[in-house]
């Protein structure tokens, strides 16, 4: 029985690198920004959360402190974050977009659209909306059981 849950996670993880790679190909002014994983990953979560700390980010990325400030570092180095000093807590800064950044999260609503329109308008809405709640199924037992722990 769990062969078959192997087999089926397997396809499912395939099949979401095969879309990432269509939309990558898609979204190839992005390539420009030489970023590493992490510095993506850290950017579009800092665009989903503007005002964002540090601590937040090392906790939502189960990564230290340290490891946050570093490419955040590199961020800020290159425009596409911003540090402003919690005026309540000078120990602590809020994060946002800087300019290179709303540049980059431009490209990326750019490409979304793109992707949207060629792509994902020619399948049902009732059957994306079914993806989406099974993904938040998987989402919500691999939380519960990392709380478990």
């Amino acid at each position: 029985m769990l062969s078959e849950y192997r087999r089926i996670f397997n396809e499912i993880n395939e099949l979401f690198n095969e879309n990432n790679m269509i939309y990558n190909q898609g979204a190839k002014k992005l390539d420009e920004y030489n970023l590493t994983v992490q510095q993506e990953n850290m950017l579009l979560y800092i665009m989903g959360h503007q005002g964002v700390t540090v601590n937040e980010i090392a906790a939502k990325f189960s990564i230290t402190k340290s490891a946050v400030s570093q490419v955040l570092a590199k961020l800020e180095e290159r425009k596409l974050i911003l540090r402003k000093n919690n005026p309540k807590d000078r120990r602590e800064s809020f994060i946002s977009l800087g300019e290179e950044g709303k540049k980059y999260a431009d490209m990326i609503d750019e490409a979304d659209e793109a992707f949207v329109r060629k792509y994902l308008s020619r399948i049902e809405i009732e059957d994306l909306k079914q993806v989406l709640q099974t993904m938040k199924k998987i989402n919500g037992v691999i939380k519960e059981s990392k709380e478990l722990r």
